[in-house]
């Protein structure tokens, strides 16, 4: 066991002006005001007890207004036309040493980082996308053809592996080979080229690219250029001689008067060769033998007519091209990137077979280019990047059925595992270890839960994403500017039809607000946008959260149902201010889930001063009903009205920008006839959608009367590109799916889906039975306006972006015989039905089960993702979040395998969210809403839902805890069997637990006890000799207890002391208290007061540490040296001091007194002086060169043998602090630790060698004393732990932040880094503590004048020890006045000692 310290430094100058010179200052400083003053109280006093660390008129302008008895018009007037300071402003200014005083009881907000103020105020002008999907994308270059087989191996062998060695790591793997499963890869519409480097640009914004090079001796069949600019066509064309040719390339090319510039654009392969299309494998085989042939022919002819400029314009590959643009965009890319080469022996170059020609580029020109290409790939890449084979060639080409083509395989799937491991290894390294300004703000305590951060990322992201396609709308902006300013007391609804642009324009308001108001507070939720914003209930409390952040509440005051929440909202929308105003908008209320609260019960009728509520929703919702019959005042209610025509048109005009098209002038007169119709601006998004496919010699175009009927539309022209069954399975899955799916879940999907495999390979059958990635990335890139990402745990997920969409896709694609098809297939898949090596049976088009060459059912493994609890120790929470509501949408009953399932629901509390377990509740209770159990289970799983989304282990003990009285009646037992199992399993938990002796937490049916925010106990400290009894200090009750830990009542009770601060016990009864400025002694069994020790102690910095039973050191008054004064008499026996004008900062000493540490605040940089207080000596002066010791952060083991203190550089001191560790036998250096994070608290323990280390960004890291090694990195705080304990052998720890924001505590096995038990109570930890055995934590709670205790459980039932008894038996539960002790006359004097 170890002891550790924790001081604050002072700055003297602040007391110049209070006493009248610099000398009386610095006096002062040193000795503190008078022994009679008031005392200072550290915050981190106690952790120096053993073992611890530290507009113009409208009606609207009157909506609801107040009545007031005199109104300032002209200041309204003002206000209105001079633009207030934005809100980027007010952020960026909060953090300067002139901002304003803030009201009080408000947080100071600049003490969060810039990134986090922005986040939590609502500036979402300052907000930059930080949040990168934990997704790596394997992109793969090369000739199809020419590597088949490579390529199927990897599919087959290597890739399954690696998509689940990063799973295991957090990390979504997504294999992307938009070549593969393409004939001649050829795509009807001729779109590949642009296809590919589009998805290359889109995985280098969400995902971290790694690109497989494959290339040897060709390039493969070159594509025909999709576009030939008119000047370029037309000069082309006048060098051909031949007709037939000249006629070929007209016929293939056709005028696009509508692309920017004008163009001549290749014309789809059906419209020339219709059974290209065909589902007759033998009429697609012909028709691909003749699109062959044509591209054959005009690849010559365009080779002849191009000029060398032109050529390179427009013939080269598309390998060139992804190569240029995955691997020599920069050196990063280069680092990411593997080249495979295969080249042949005893190939017959000079005389090339046909079957040859698919291996080796013949034309000159191709083989220049190929050679300049490697040439770049070898300059870029290091050797080790590359893998080259030689491979024996034999007729025929490339087959497994050759021997050494089986090796080669082996081969390279043998080097190339290996080496694709280490690239994505250094990928992950990288991406957890970046340096950049916005990760380091990620590195630190972010002064907020992870979750709501996370949260605001994502709602402000979307808000600057839809503002940014904002057009017009002036007049509505004048108007909800007008309610922003006014006095107006009622909320703002903001209602019309669905894609009537109110998302749009809410999030316009948004990025205005800084411009209307002074100083807002913005609170803006999309409906939908994230799993934490699909209900009701999760947006208030979301919203709540961040109300807690910016009004100096606690997150864990929310964590109640919507009823209790509607009370919270009332209290803290009461606490804005003029200084602090808060906005609220909430979009899209009737867009949440179907098992959602629907009830605008929590809609105030009237807001409280300062507080603006803005909500939008359709027309024809049952929400807006019910505000209307709610809300009195109509004025309240704004209709979002149609687009005008200048307002359609700029949509539509930039719709066309950015896909570089435009519309001749018949064409928009078609197209402002039907906007008229339907002036929304989700319709005209819908139209220039259509339109960008126009090319201006159209007879007929595709426009329908309303938004509806042109999604349709949309839908069609999608099916008729890509495949009606294709289009219809992958829209269903989106549809279907409850957070949305990843492009690898996509892939595995269709990889199942037999009718969509059998129409995309009726000609075309790749040897591993897998879907191309290319028909994805064509659907998504062709409905990319009516998608959304969204990040869940880490993983990008894709959804619809509105919800008219979805609601077609679900009329269209859920039809009455087929309602069950996607659902079905996402429960196969989410149980893993196809995993594992398990094959599927392969069917033919008409639904027959094929056979393979011996007659047998044909089955072929899909090489699907397993789909377990868990990936090792990281839980899978797609399986956990979607298997509930996929069988709810199959069979509506989720009770007995989930909600009321006690080890799913712990695994899904563990992997998940208490959120999300609450939605399944919400699905199971709208099936049978009666269900009392279902009902108490939901009640508990709302009071612990702050606690299990700090930990979800803690599920048995927080329902044990809250069952406790509950159970004890024995109808309660009988009427809820399955909560009383929950009950009883707190004893046999899966994961060790803490059990409350007590009742600590507040009960189901219990009304919330009224806020009490009395401390009754400032420290904690544990009974000498007496691993079963802890003493308790009060500084303001001036109290000290003795408590039986077990029984939690006191046995002893000393009133009457004055203003004690900390203790230390001499023996096992005796101890002493820094009472005021003075050392005094007690004895805690006879209640008796001893003695006072002579010396008055230095106000701000009174520290001191026992030599033995008789004798302590301390901190002289004016802090320039250290005395030793006797335990008997009271009396200075030894003074220690170096030099004049050295002061003492800091003292520890070893836990068997042998040796004392301090720091001093004089010399630069800071020393840290050791004593030997046995021979009274001082041993070591330690310093480091350009170095300074942070003294309140130092500790000592056990025997004195080594000393660690925080350290920092005096030259960079924004520099994170580190860790050295001094060897007090030798004085030397020991080690030194750079954990690349600030060190917030460390302890030290000889007995297990190793230093506890808690850091800002919430870890604990184990650091062993010998090697200096990191034994352990602890995550689970959410907060910075300052407060570290060991029990007396060192084996086991406790940690928690003793300000409160984290209220969890932990208790951590040494040896094993194991969790042993978490705990979040309901209140606020002003004490705690592990008992010296190791064997409970014993807990002071504000509000609560008892402790609490909570037993370690290891899962084998609950031992409490025998409890030893504290001294004498006839004094037991005694209470002891103590006030008139240490009074005396002058006569006196010599009987108390002076």
């Amino acid at each position: 066991m170890g002891t550790s310290c924790s001081t604050t430094s002072t700055a003297s100058d602040e007391s110049i002006n209070k006493y009248g010179d610099r000398a009386a200052a610095e006096k002062a400083a040193r000795e503190g005001p008078p022994a009679d003053s008031p005392p200072y109280t550290p915050s981190s006093l106690h952790s120096w007890g053993s073992g611890s660390a530290v507009g113009t008129e409208h009606p609207m302008s009157t909506v609801g207004q107040r009545q007031v008895d005199t109104v300032d018009t002209e200041h309204q007037d003002n206000s209105m036309r001079v633009p207030a300071p934005t809100q980027q402003a007010v952020s960026k200014s909060s953090s300067s040493t002139d901002q304003p005083l803030l009201d009080p009881g408000l947080p100071d907000l600049s003490k969060l980082s810039e990134l986090v103020r922005s986040l939590v105020t609502g500036d979402i002008n300052y907000v930059k996308p930080i949040l990168k999907p934990r997704k790596i994308c394997i992109y793969t270059c090369g000739d199809l053809q020419d590597t088949i087989m490579e390529r199927s191996s990897l599919m087959d062998y290597v890739y399954p592996k690696l998509r689940m060695y990063c799973i295991e790591r957090g990390y979504e793997l997504n294999v992307i080979d938009l070549h593969w499963g393409l004939p001649d890869e050829h795509l009807n519409d001729h779109s590949l080229k642009e296809l590919c480097l589009n998805e290359l640009k889109s995985h280098a914004k969400d995902s971290h690219v790694v690109t497989i090079v494959f290339l040897n001796d060709t390039f493969g069949n070159p594509l025909l250029p999709r576009c030939i600019e008119g000047p370029d066509f037309d000069q082309a064309v006048s060098r051909i001689e031949d007709e037939k040719d000249r006629e070929l390339l007209w016929t293939w090319y056709q005028w696009d008067e509508n692309a920017s510039p004008p163009c001549y654009r290749l014309a789809p392969i059906s419209t020339q060769i219709p059974d290209i299309k065909e589902m007759t494998a033998e009429k697609r085989a012909d028709a691909i033998k003749e699109w062959r042939h044509i591209v054959k022919e005009m690849m010559n002819t365009m080779r002849k007519a191009f000029n060398q400029e032109q050529k390179e314009k427009y013939l080269t590959s598309v390998m060139e091209q992804e190569i240029k643009q995955a691997v020599f965009l920069n050196q990063q890319s280069a680092k990411r990137c593997l080249w495979l080469c295969r080249r042949f022996t005893h190939f017959p170059s000079h005389n090339v077979p046909e079957d040859a020609k698919s291996y080796i580029s013949t034309e000159p020109e191709s083989k220049k280019r190929l050679d300049i290409l490697k040439s770049e790939l070898k300059e870029r890449l290091d050797e080790t990047r590359m893998l080259k084979f030689m491979v024996k060639w034999h007729t025929g080409g490339m087959d497994v059925k050759h021997s050494e083509h089986k090796q080669f395989v082996e081969d390279l799937c043998a080097q190339f595992s290996p080496l694709i491991i280490s690239v994505i290894d250094n990928v992950l390294s990288e991406d957890e270890s970046k340096l950049s300004h916005i990760q380091e703000e990620l590195k630190t305590y972010l002064g907020v839960e992870k979750r709501l951060f996370h949260e605001l990322m994502q709602q402000s992201l979307a808000c600057k994403n839809r503002f940014s396609r904002f057009h017009g709308r002036p007049e509505m902006l004048v108007k909800i500017r007008r309610y922003l300013n006014n006095d107006s007391c009622v909320p703002l609804i903001l209602h019309g039809r669905a894609g009537c642009g109110k998302s749009s324009l809410v999030a316009k308001v948004a990025e205005q607000c800084g411009n209307w108001l002074n100083n807002p507070q913005l609170s803006v939720r999309f409906i939908g946008l994230t799993p934490d914003s699909s209900t009701t209930e999760l947006v208030l409390r979301s919203i709540a959260e961040q109300c807690c952040v910016l009004y100096g509440e606690h997150s864990a005051t929310v964590s109640k149902g919507i009823g209790d929440l509607n009370t919270y909202l009332a209290r803290v929308l009461s606490k804005a201010s003029a200084a602090r105003p808060l906005v609220v908008i909430i979009d899209g209320l009737d867009q949440v889930r179907s098992y959602s609260t629907r009830k605008m019960d929590w809609v105030p009728k009237e807001l409280p001063e300062h507080t603006k509520l803005i909500l939008t929703m359709a027309d024809d919702c049952e929400e807006f009903a019910d505000l209307e019959k709610k809300i009195d005042d109509k004025s309240c209610f704004l209709k979002v009205g149609p687009l005008t025509t200048e307002e359609a048109t700029n949509i539509l005009d930039n719709i066309l920008k950015d896909n570089n098209r435009k519309i001749n002038k018949g064409q928009r007169e078609v197209v402002n006839r039907y906007i008229a119709e339907c002036p929304l601006p989700l319709y005209v998004e819908a139209v220039g959608m259509t339109t960008c496919n126009w090319t201006g010699g159209e007879e007929h175009l595709a426009l329908r009367s309303t938004l509806v009927e042109q999604i349709h539309v949309v839908l069609d022209e999608l099916e008729r590109e890509v495949g009606a069954v294709p289009v219809s399975r992958i829209l269903g899955y989106l549809t279907a799916a409850r957070q949305g799916l990843s492009d690898s879940e996509i892939m595995d999907l269709l990889s199942c889906d037999e009718e969509v495999l059998n129409e995309i390979f009726v000609y075309n059958t790749p040897p591993v039975r897998r879907c191309p990635s290319i028909l994805w990335t064509q659907i998504s890139s062709r409905l990319s306006p009516f998608l959304m990402k969204t990040i869940v745990s880490g993983l990008c997920l894709t959804t619809w972006k509105d919800n008219t969409f979805s609601k077609v896709a679900r009329e269209r694609y859920f039809k009455q015989e087929q309602q069950f098809t996607p659902c079905m297939a996402l429960f196969d898949y989410f149980t893993g039905k196809w995993a594992n090596g398990r094959k599927k049976p392969v069917l033919l088009p008409n639904g027959e089960q094929a056979m393979d060459a011996d007659g047998q059912p044909l089955e072929l493994e899909r090489f699907i993702m397993d789909q377990p609890i868990r990936y090792r120790s990281r839980y899978n929470r797609r399986r956990l979040d979607e298997l509930p509501y996929q069988v709810f949408q199959l069979t509506g009953n989720i009770l007995d395998d989930f909600v009321l399932n006690n080890e799913w629901v712990y695994d899904k509390l563990c992997g998940s969210t208490a959120y999300q377990v609450l939605e399944d509740v919400s699905l199971a209770m709208s099936k049978d809403p009666d269900n009392k159990e279902l009902q108490l289970f939901r009640e508990l799983l709302e009071l612990s839902s702050y606690a299990l989304g700090c930990d979800g282990r803690q599920f048995y003990t927080q329902f044990y805890g809250r069952l406790m009285q509950f159970m004890k009646e024995e109808e309660n037992q009988k009427q809820y069997p399955l909560m009383k199992a929950i009950h009883d399993k707190a004893f046999s938990a899966p994961e060790p637990s803490l059990i409350p002796l007590g009742f600590i937490l507040q009960e189901p049916g219990q009304a919330e006890p009224p806020v009490n925010d009395n401390v009754y106990f400032n420290q904690l400290y544990r009974a000498k000799q007496n691993p079963h009894h802890v003493i308790t200090v009060s500084h303001t009750r001036g109290e000290i207890a003795v408590w039986n830990i077990y029984t939690m009542q006191a046995v002893r009770t000393l009133k009457g002391i004055h203003q004690p601060q900390s203790l230390k016990m001499i023996d096992e009864y005796r101890c002493l208290v820094l009472s005021g400025r003075e050392l005094k002694i007690y004895n805690f069994d006879e209640g008796l007061f001893v003695m006072k020790l002579k010396q008055i102690m230095n106000q701000k910095m009174p520290y001191y540490g026992l030599h033995n039973q008789d004798h302590v050191v301390a901190l002289s008054r004016d802090r320039m040296y250290v005395n030793m004064m006797n335990l008997q008499n009271g009396d200075c026996v030894a003074t220690f001091k170096v030099g004049e004008d050295r002061f003492l900062n800091s003292l520890i000493v070893s836990d068997d007194g042998r040796i004392c540490v301090c720091g001093d605040e004089t010399q630069k940089p800071f020393p840290l002086l050791v004593w030997d207080l046995q021979s009274r000596k001082l041993m070591y002066d330690l310093r480091i060169p350009h170095h300074e010791f942070v003294t309140r952060l130092a500790a000592i083991t056990s025997e004195g043998h080594y000393v660690c203190c925080g350290c920092r550089e005096v030259d960079e001191p924004s520099s994170p602090t580190f860790v050295v560790v001094y060897d007090l036998q030798s004085g030397t250096l020991f080690k030194k630790c750079k954990l690349g994070v600030n060190v917030v608290s460390m302890a030290i323990s000889s007995q297990s060698s190793c230093i506890v280390v808690g850091l800002e960004d919430c870890m604990v890291v184990v650091i062993d004393l010998i090697s200096g090694n990191t034994r352990w990195n602890l995550k689970g705080h959410t907060a910075p732990p300052d407060a570290i304990r060991f029990d007396n052998r060192g084996h086991k720890f406790l940690t928690f932040d003793s300000e409160g924001r984290d209220r969890s505590v932990r208790v951590w096995e040494l040896m094993t880094g194991n969790s042993l038990g978490v705990f979040t109570p309901d209140q606020t930890i002003t004490a705690c503590d592990l008992s010296g055995d190791g064997r409970a934590v014993i807990f002071a709670l504000k509000g609560r004048s008892h402790i609490v205790t909570l037993a370690l459980c290891h899962g084998q039932g609950l031992e409490l020890p025998q409890v030893k008894q504290y001294g004498s038996e006839q004094n037991q539960g005694k209470t002891f006045d103590l006030s008139q002790a240490g009074t005396w006359t002058n006569n006196d004097k010599s009987l108390w000692g002076n």
